[in-house]
């Protein structure tokens, strides 16, 4: 039987689940430098929890089983009689695994999978009462506690369900023995009204589905408990015993009678809520209409420039500022902090290092940062590659750091920030750095270049080598990771985000890896040129710098016309011969123009006919005539409506750059 994924419990579950378990991913790791955090060890306690509640309750019996037995083993890790080692560790982080598997099964409907025997093994050992004495019954405190053996079952019985029925009637008091649970006692009928309302049964059921406070399996009695544990409820408070006269909040939830108070204790009032679930499709809908308005705001702007009306202007420069708002607005509800993606990084790390026996510190700095949605998805796996070439290359093994005198804990810092319409990205190690000059010779050896030509290239295009299609500086390939295994999709994932790489090393001292993307895929700010008599559109979070073409300080290269920019030699490309062919070419025009871009980690400069301005563009699909163009991204509406194509510079590079013009 599957389940049902149209059920709003089980979605209100899923995404509950997903954010728990994202966050033990990152605690789990904290949690084995710090053991004894005791706030740490309470949140990873109420993480599994909450999710055995919520499975509980949807009978998701395979997940269920695996959190209790990890609840009970953290409830001894919090009460202090284990403490957290690395093999512990390890078996959590395969707990975990196992769960994050259980929770992709129940997202496409289907039950989870019976956890792993061997897993479920290690973990009862983990539990075995035989590594410590049974401890005394401690003495009553003011706190609700519960009575569960482990591997008990949570689901109280019908009998219990009535007799808490009655608890809430008025059937039980303090003073009196309390009936018993199989037989209840039959009670006199209290003076006041004995119907719950609905705000105390939906109480009742929460703490039935285990989501806000665990009821007593056990009849309440005041003296000599059986071996307590503290109620795991979120956030966990502590609650008036059952023995206090004195009414309370929290007295609903108690088996208190009723009938000890004059009045009934007033129903809790439910705070408003604050967010809503929102499809993402709807969300992608109204960017687009926001891409429209752009569209006409920037139609009606050019417009009113034709203009000399005070008061047209005026209107235009309100609709600008409106828009301007309400596209920032929609905007923001695409975004998600880029700790979606850092939260996986503790545990690769973590991970890699202890296979690879290396001791690594990762910094995170940035978690905060806010990008757009789609943008944080597509980061992931070039992330993901990037660290873990970190780890695998980067940072030398610890006797090796000893050797060099550094300290035999490596580091690795992954950093995002805002600058202006786009987000840096770092990825920074302390390792052992890359030479430059052995990764020129290399591509000798790999016939990428002959030795004339490798000795021109600068440092900075030498460590671009690593983007190489199968360029790799190990004689064997591991299955961890390789700079240059892959690292080609890595620039190739980035480039299609509209992104530039930089790489920055020194031998003995260590690489930093920057990666700079724009905030948002769906509004782009652009630089309009003209080619010929058609006007093409540059991503300006590619576009480096512009200068007037002097032919006089131009040399050929190889067949490749240059031109020094400040002691750097920059690779000139014409693209009126690239682009315009198929249009009306006027010819070649008094004045040109040299836009330098910043094309993966590579630098080279545009010759254009004429500069036009930035402006903010829709990026819209190319039509039938057009599509798979190489070296078009898409095309846009300019603000005198005319149609302007967008380019792709990598893949431009790649389809002309070779043709000498």
């Amino acid at each position: 039987m599957a389940l049902d994924t149209d059920d709003e419990i089980l979605q209100d579950f899923l995404v509950e689940a997903e954010e728990i378990l994202e966050g033990l991913n990152e605690q789990l790791v904290q949690l084995e430098t710090q053991p004894e955090d005791s706030d740490l060890l309470n949140s990873i306690f109420r993480g599994f929890h909450t999710i055995k509640g919520g499975a509980g309750f949807l009978s998701l019996d395979a997940m269920v089983a695996l959190c209790h037995k990890c609840e009970d083993l953290f409830n001894l890790l919090r009460q202090g009689d284990r403490r957290v080692d690395a093999n512990m560790m390890d078996t959590f982080l395969k707990v975990l695994d196992i769960l994050n598997t259980m929770f992709e099964e129940t997202k496409s409907g289907e039950f989870p999978t019976a956890a792993d025997p061997a897993v479920l093994e290690q973990l009862a050992n983990y539990l075995n009462p035989n590594v410590a004495a049974e401890p005394a019954a401690p003495e009553p405190t003011p706190e609700v506690v519960i009575s569960q053996p482990a591997g008990d079952n949570d689901d109280i019985t019908d009998d219990e369900f009535e007799a808490l029925l009655n608890q809430l009637h008025g059937e039980s008091a303090p003073g009196k023995a309390t009936p018993d649970p199989v037989t209840p006692a039959p009670a006199a009928a209290p003076a006041d009204n004995d119907d719950i309302s609905e705000d105390e049964f939906e109480a009742l059921l929460d703490e039935l589905q285990g989501k806000k406070k665990s009821i007593a399996t056990e009849k309440p009695q005041p003296v000599e408990p059986s071996k307590p544990e503290p109620v795991a409820s979120a956030p966990a408070e502590k609650v008036e015993p059952v023995i206090a006269p004195k009414p309370s909040p929290e007295a609903k939830a108690s088996p208190v009678a009723k009938n000890e108070s004059p009045a009934k204790p007033a129903a809790a009032v439910k705070p408003a809520e604050t967010t809503v679930r929102v499809d993402t499709a709807r969300l992608d809908d109204i960017m687009n209409m926001v891409g429209e308005l752009v569209l006409v705001r920037n139609r009606i702007s050019t417009l009113e420039t034709a203009t000399e009306d005070e008061e047209m202007s005026k209107a235009v420069s309100n609709l600008a500022v409106v828009t301007g708002d309400l596209q920032t607005a929609v905007m923001k509800t695409r975004m998600q902090p880029i700790k979606k993606v850092f939260g996986r990084f503790p545990r690769v790390v973590r991970d890699l290092a202890r296979t690879l026996k290396k001791d690594i510190n990762l910094e995170l700095r940035g978690e905060e940062t806010d990008l757009d949605k789609n943008l944080v998805e597509a980061l992931a796996d070039p992330l993901v590659h990037l660290v873990r070439n970190a780890v695998d290359h980067g940072v030398e093994m610890p006797d090796v750091r000893v050797a060099a005198g550094k300290a035999s804990q490596g580091q690795i810092i992954l950093g995002a920030a805002q600058e202006g319409d786009h987000i840096l990205l770092t990825i920074s190690d302390d390792g052992a750095g890359m030479d430059a000059d052995v990764l020129r010779q290399k591509a000798v050896e790999k016939g990428m270049m002959d030795e004339e030509a490798a000795s021109r290239i600068s440092d900075a295009e030498s460590y671009a080598l690593i983007f190489a299609p199968g360029f790799s500086m190990k004689q064997e390939i591991s299955d961890i990771s390789g700079r240059g295994v892959g690292m080609d999709v890595v620039k190739t994932s980035i480039s299609k985000l509209n992104g530039v790489i930089d790489i920055q090393s020194e031998i003995g001292v260590g690489t930093t890896l920057s990666i700079k993307v724009p905030l948002t895929l769906a509004i782009m700010p652009t630089l309009m040129v003209m080619l010929g008599d058609q006007i093409f559109a540059f991503p300006l979070v590619s576009v480096n710098e512009i200068f007037h073409l002097d032919l006089s300080k131009t040399n050929v290269v190889d067949g490749q016309q240059t031109i020094m920019v400040r002691n750097k030699t920059l690779p000139l490309f014409y693209l009126r011969k690239w682009l315009t062919k198929t249009f009306n070419d006027t010819g070649k025009p008094e004045i040109e123009h040299v836009v330098v871009v910043n094309v993966g980690t590579r630098r080279v400069g545009f010759v254009v006919d004429q500069l036009i301005g930035q402006e903010e563009v829709v990026i819209k699909p190319l039509g039938a005539l057009l599509q798979g163009t190489k070296g078009l991204a898409g095309a846009t509406i300019t603000g005198d409506g005319r149609i302007s194509l967008i380019l792709d510079f990598p893949e431009l590079m790649a389809t002309y750059a070779n043709r000498g013009y």
